[in-house]
């Protein structure tokens, strides 16, 4: 990810030259953008970025998914899966082993699974404590972060 600043809203001020924009062409064919009545800045899309997006709550209307929190505000914690029998997991890291039983495709019909089974989580590939981390925790993390936060090579947050 770049670190250097990239023009979001704020155009370069140009001449009409040979293969070149005119500032005052743009200015007079868009007159009434909010870029060129000074509604819009670069400063303003980063702060309505920051609220809206990484801070807000995104409402698509209840085309796909209603409400969608950024902060996951819910987001659970492994201790709270729920486990055992009937069609539930064998842990918050494993699917429970066993079968419904001869004659059934009914997940309700699962017996509990092997005392044990899956209650470690295992180790992922990659960097960090990854699977082994709260999503509860992780999201709490994440949401912390703002605008600028992310720069290549380098974590502000832990």
């Amino acid at each position: 990810m770049p670190n250097h600043k990239q023009t979001v809203v704020e155009a370069t001020v140009s001449d009409s030259k040979m293969g070149a924009r005119s500032t005052s062409n743009m200015s007079a064919i868009f007159a009434t953008s909010p870029i060129h009545t000074g509604e819009l800045s670069d400063d303003i899309v980063r702060e309505q970025y920051q609220g809206i997006v990484l801070d807000g709550v995104i409402n698509d209307e209840g085309h796909s998914f209603g409400t969608y929190d950024t902060a996951y505000a819910d987001a659970p914690s492994y201790d709270e899966v729920e486990t055992g029998g009937g069609g539930l997991p064998a842990s918050a890291w494993v699917p429970n082993p066993n079968s419904p039983g001869p004659g059934s495709q009914n997940p309700t019909d699962q017996a509990d699974p092997p005392d044990g089974y899956g209650q470690t989580p295992g180790d992922q590939w990659g960097g960090g404590i990854g699977s082994q981390l709260s999503p509860k925790v992780s999201s709490e993390k994440a949401s912390a972060h703002t605008l600028g936060d992310y720069i290549l090579g380098k974590s502000s947050k832990e």
